[in-house]
């Protein structure tokens, strides 16, 4: 049992509310800023989308129960907002006005911690779950990083060597879409996306590694997001960037995309820009979904195996892919991949992580920044 004792320990109360979210397949942002329609920001936990329309979530992890006032307050935030209701999910309970105020105003529900913690335990395994059978033994994932990916000295001498091995299944969603490609043409495909990072497989070839694609996008604002998919791959001048968009933006812009090493000045008189691409081919992330059509899968996990709960929803996911590719979603499965992490150590105690696909014959190294 997760408990209010385990989420004081170690297990943060907003998270357990994101886990929430996540379980029942809502597409959510997290503490946005929004501008409201008479011209000032207004900040929420979280701002939830479904069939209806808009739900505000707002966690509050106090010492005294909730009182009326932060009722009102959440409630006038759903009026300006237009979201048709609000939830309140509260560590400390409510107090007895705050529980009338909110059955008056009707757009308001209240949860306690305890009430998600038992609504997450009953939601959290499926019987439906679908797990891919490892062809790779642990052994083998141990002896390949040894053998290929440890450093050596001279060439000959292991400066690392394996101090251990974890046998992992982590969820994924198997997806089918259409994706826009050139000239309005629509492309069907499939992609598998990590339920832990949130992002898409892809595939690079070169270096035979599998890896989370588009990491360095996924926290830019919408606005910014937009200007980024439109000019990826191409030279822009700054002239033209506020011209459409205004200077204001094209200083975000590069606020944003600097540090990310998204952009590469070309030219200072006039100023132009190249706006690096890191969007995966197609292929590349078709080339991942392949590689998992062709596994044997069973209902159940190996007894040997930790089983990773997903950290993103169906609904997140959904409105990443539609908002990052403009991917329009046709269906998805979940399903359940064995990895293998390496603990490597080298002669003074520093180690990293290497994490091995276990569903390809070949041995793959699969590079996602949750293991690091």
């Amino acid at each position: 049992s997760l408990g209010k004792a385990s989420v004081d320990k170690g297990i943060a109360f907003e998270d357990m509310v994101e886990v929430w979210l996540s379980l029942k397949g809502l597409a959510y942002e997290k503490r946005p800023r929004i501008m409201s329609p008479i011209g000032f920001y207004i900040e929420v936990d979280f701002l939830v989308y479904d069939s209806k329309g808009k739900i505000i979530v707002e966690a509050k992890n106090l010492e005294k129960p909730v009182d009326r006032d932060v009722v009102m307050k959440v409630w006038n935030n759903v009026v300006i907002l237009g979201a048709y209701k609000a939830i309140i999910v509260s560590s400390s309970g409510y107090t007895e006005s705050a529980v009338k105020l909110a059955k008056r105003l009707g757009r308001v529900e209240l949860y306690t911690l305890e009430e998600i913690v038992r609504e997450v335990e009953s939601i959290r395994f499926k019987p439906q779950s679908t797990f891919i059978e490892p062809i790779l033994t642990p052994w083998t994932a141990l002896k390949w990083v040894e053998d290929k990916v440890a450093e050596r000295k001279l060439f000959i001498f292991k400066t690392e060597r394996g101090e251990s091995i974890e046998s992992i299944y982590i969820p994924l969603f198997y997806i089918r879409c259409k994706i826009p490609v050139d000239q309005g043409k629509v492309r069907e495909t499939r992609i598998l996306v990590s339920a832990l990072t949130g992002l898409p497989l892809a595939y690079d070839q070169k270096s035979r590694i599998i890896y989370d694609a588009l990491e360095h996008i996924v926290d830019l604002p919408k606005d910014i997001l937009e200007i980024y998919r439109v000019h990826a791959g191409r030279r822009v001048a700054r002239s033209e960037i506020i011209q459409y968009y205004g200077e204001s933006t094209w200083i975000r812009l590069m606020k944003h995309l600097t540090p990310r090493g998204l952009v590469k000045r070309i030219t200072e008189r006039p100023v132009t820009v190249e706006i690096i691409n890191i969007y995966p081919t197609i292929d590349a992330l078709e080339q991942v979904v392949e590689s998992i059509e062709k596994t044997r899968k069973t209902d159940k996990p190996q007894s040997d195996f930790e089983v990773k709960e997903q950290l993103y929803s169906q609904g997140s996911i959904t409105l990443f892919l539609e908002q990052v590719l403009r991917a329009k979603t046709q269906t998805i499965i979940q399903l359940y991949a064995p990895v293998y992490k390496v603990k490597l150590v080298d002669n003074r105690g520093n180690y990293r992580n290497i994490i091995v696909a276990g569903w390809i014959k070949e041995p793959t190294i699969y590079n996602t920044k949750y293991f690091i």
